[in-house]
C-alpha cells in the first residue's frame, strides 16, 4: 500500500466502512501478504521504504535502524510485524499485552481526522498470542518493545527473549525489576498523558510519553528532568512533528494512527525528510577516477543510446535500408518499392519509432546516471540495471524472427560491457534529499496522482513491449498494416524469404526498446519520485515528449493514420501530460529554506 495507491483510491475506498472494519481489512490484508517471502519482498519492491543507513542510532547500548517506530494502535495484535518493519521504522510496538486478548468493543481510528475513538474498550492481545506472532517465520526485522497491561514473572520469562523492551506502568516497576532476570533490554516507564507530574525514572532506563502530539514543552520538562536517559514519545502526525519532537530532546518518536489517514509512506518521508538536514558530501566530478564509479558507466550507456537514436533518426528519415539489410534479405533498394510502394514506408515508420524510443531511454539514463546513481541513490542504479538488462535479454528474440543483424549484435556486445561496469563499480557517496514533505500539502496530493499515471504508463509501456515483440517473432503485422500495406494476406509481399524476417527484427527491436522504457519509467516514479526531484520531472517530460511526438509524427508523415492504430498513443501522450501537470508543483518544488537548515 505505497502512498500513490493508498491516497488515490485504497484510502476513499476504506473511508466508506466503519473504522474498527477499516482497520481490521488492511491489517488483515498486510498479515497475508506478510506470512511468505515473496509478499514481504513485494512490499520492498513497491515501496523501497527501508531507512537509509544513515539514520541508524544507538540508544541506551542498543542499535535502531532509524530514530521512527510504528505505534500499536493500528495493530496491537502483532499480526502483521513483518510487513511493518519494511515501511523503514526503526522499532515496532505491540500491545497492551494483557492475560489474554480481549476484543475491541467501539473502538477504532477514524480515516479522516485520525482520532482515536475512546467510547468503548481498547483491545488487548494476549502473552501467548503475542509470543506466538514474534516467533513466526519472517516476523518484524527490527526491535520490539511490548506494553506490559499486566506483570508476571510469566509474562516477562516468555517475552525477554524475543523483545528489545518493555514499557510498563510507574506501579510496575518493582515487580519487573524483581522479576527481569537475565533481561538485558530496555524498560520504559509509561508516562500518563493525563497528568503533568512525570514518574521517577530511577529503576528504569528512561520514559514512555505518549499522546505528546501538541506538547512539545512536556518533552523538554522529561528531557530536563531524566537528564542522559531515554525518552520516546509520540504519536507524530508529520514529519514535522517527528522533528520537533527530536529537537526537543526525545530519543525516538513513533507513529500510528498516521500511517491511517496520511499513507503508510509517512515513515519513509518522515525519515527522508530528517536525512534531508543532514551535511551533504562533495558531488564526484568527471576525473581520472570517474570510471571507477557507476554513474560514469551509466552515463555512458545514455549517450550511447542518444548517439544511436540520432543515427537511427537520420536513417530512417533518409534511405531506410541499411547495405547489409539489401544483402542479408537478397533485395536492393530500389526493388523494394517494385514489391509494394508502401512497404519503405511503413519499414520508416517502424524504425523512426524504435530512434524515438531509443533518444528517450537516452534522455533517461543520462538523468538518472548524473542526478542519481552519481549522487548515491541505490534505485537509481537498480532501476538502470533492470531496465537496460532487459533491454540485451530482447536482442535474442532474433531466434523468433529468424534475422540476424550483425550492426545490431556488434553494437549490443559493446554497449552490454557499459551495462557490466555500471553493476560492478560503486555508487556514489550517499545525498541526502535536497528538499523534503515536512507537511502534507495539496501539492504532494495532486503529486500521488501522478505518480500512480506514471507507474500505469510504465506498466502499459512493458504490456505494448511484451505485446509487439510477440508479434514481430509470429504474425508479424497486425490487421492496420496490412489495410495501409493493401494487401489481402502476407504472402503477397514476399518477394524473398528473407523480408518478412527483416520487417519482424524492426518490430521486435522496438518490442525490447519499449519494454526497456516502459520498466525504466515504471521504477524512476515508483521509487524516485519525491519533493523537489526536478531533474526528474524534466527527464520524464523530455523523454516522454520526445517519443510520442516521434512516433505520432512519423505516422502522420507517411499516411499511416489509422485512429484503432494511432489511439492508444495519442492517450498515451494525453496520460503522460496530464501526470507531468499533476506532478510538476511536488517534484519542482523549491528548498523552504525554514525547514531546510542543515545539521551541524
Amino acid at each position: 500500500m505505497p502512498d500513490w495507491s493508498y491516497r488515490t483510491f485504497i484510502r476513499p475506498t476504506l473511508m466508506r466502512c466503519a473504522p474498527e472494519s477499516a482497520r481490521k481489512v488492511c491489517i488483515g490484508v498486510l498479515s497475508f501478504i506478510g506470512k511468505n517471502r515473496m509478499g514481504r519482498t513485494a512490499i520492498d519492491f513497491l515501496g523501497h521504504m527501508r531507512a537509509d543507513s544513515r539514520l541508524s542510532k544507538s540508544v541506551g547500548g542498543h542499535m535502531f535502524p532509524g530514530p521512527i517506530g510504528i505505534g500499536s494502535l493500528l495493530d496491537p495484535h502483532a499480526k502483521a510485524l513483518a510487513v511493518f518493519s519494511g515501511f523503514g521504522c526503526g522499532f515496532l510496538v505491540v500491545g497492551p499485552v494483557g492475560a489474554e486478548s480481549v476484543a475491541p468493543i467501539d473502538w477504532g481510528v477514524d480515516l479522516r481526522s485520525g482520532k482515536v475513538s475512546h467510547r468503548g474498550r481498547k483491545p488487548t492481545v494476549g502473552i501467548a498470542e503475542v509470543a506466538a506472532r514474534l516467533l513466526e517465520p519472517g516476523r518484524a526485522a527490527v526491535p520490539v518493545f511490548v506494553e506490559l497491561e499486566i506483570v508476571t514473572s510469566e509474562s516477562i520469562k516468555l517475552l525477554r527473549p524475543l523483545v528489545a523492551g518493555f514499557i510498563v506502568k510507574p506501579e510496575h516497576v518493582p515487580l519487573f525489576n524483581e522479576h527481569r532476570g537475565g533481561f538485558r533490554g530496555l524498560l520504559l516507564i509509561d508516562a500518563d498523558p493525563r497528568t503533568t507530574e512525570l514518574p521517577s525514572c530511577h529503576d528504569a532506563d528512561g520514559l514512555w510519553l505518549a499522546g505528546v502530539c501538541e506538547e512539545p514543552e512536556r518533552i523538554k520538562a522529561a528531557r530536563n528532568s531524566v537528564g542522559e536517559k531515554i525518552i520516546v514519545c509520540g504519536p507524530a502526525d508529520s514529519p514535522r512533528d517527528a522533528n520537533k519532537f527530536l529537537e526537543n530532546g526525545a530519543n525516538l518518536v513513533f507513529v500510528d494512527a498516521g500511517l491511517a489517514t496520511s499513507g503508510p509512506g509517512l515513515v519513509k518521508r518522515t525519515n527522508e525528510a530528517l536525512l534531508s538536514r543532514h551535511p551533504k558530501p562533495e558531488t564526484p566530478a568527471l576525473s581520472l577516477d570517474a570510471a571507477r564509479q557507476s554513474w560514469f558507466w551509466g552515463l555512458m550507456l545514455g549517450l550511447a543510446l542518444l548517439g544511436g537514436g540520432i543515427l537511427a533518426t537520420i536513417l530512417a528519415s533518409s534511405r531506410v535500408i541499411l547495405p547489409y539489410d539489401e544483402t542479408l534479405c537478397g533485395i536492393p533498394r530500389g526493388s523494394f518499392a517494385s514489391i509494394n510502394p508502401r512497404l519503405l514506408p511503413f519499414m520508416a515508420h517502424d524504425r523512426m519509432t524504435l530512434a524515438g524510443s531509443m533518444l528517450s531511454l537516452g534522455i533517461l539514463y543520462v538523468a538518472i546516471a548524473w542526478n542519481g546513481i552519481r549522487l548515491g541513490l541505490h534505485w537509481a542504479k537498480s532501476a538502470l540495471v533492470v531496465s537496460s538488462g532487459i533491454g540485451f535479454f530482447s536482442f535474442f528474440l532474433f531466434l523468433g524472427y529468424g534475422y540476424f543483424d550483425p550492426f545490431h549484435a556488434f553494437i549490443t556486445s559493446i554497449l552490454v560491457q557499459f551495462v557490466f561496469f555500471t553493476m560492478l563499480t560503486r555508487l556514489g557517496k550517499p545525498h541526502p534529499p535536497a528538499i523534503a514533505d515536512w507537511e502534507e500539502t495539496a501539492e504532494w496530493r495532486r503529486g500521488q496522482w501522478g505518480q500512480l499515471l506514471f507507474i500505469g504508463l510504465g506498466v502499459g509501456l512493458v504490456v505494448a513491449g511484451l505485446v509487439i515483440s510477440y508479434v514481430g517473432c509470429t504474425t508479424v503485422f497486425v490487421g492496420t498494416d496490412l489495410e495501409f500495406l493493401r494487401i489481402a494476406a502476407v504472402k503477397a509481399l514476399v518477394g524473398t524469404d528473407r523480408l518478412i524476417p527483416l520487417i519482424a527484427h524492426d518490430r521486435a527491436s522496438l518490442g525490447g526498446m519499449l519494454l526497456s522504457n516502459g520498466v525504466m519509467i515504471w521504477l524512476a516514479a515508483q521509487w524516485g519520485m519525491r519533493a523537489g526531484t526536478r531533474w526528474l520531472w524534466l527527464a520524464l517530460a523530455s523523454a516522454g515528449n520526445v517519443a510520442f511526438a516521434t512516433a505520432i509524427g512519423v505516422h502522420i508523415v507517411v499516411g499511416y493514420t489509422s485512429w484503432m492504430h494511432l489511439a492508444p498513443a495519442f492517450a498515451g501522450w494525453f496520460v503522460w501530460l496530464l501526470a507531468l501537470g499533476l506532478t510538476k508543483g511536488w517534484l519542482c518544488r523549491k528548498p523552504d529554506v525554514s525547514h531546510e537548515a542543515v545539521l551541524p
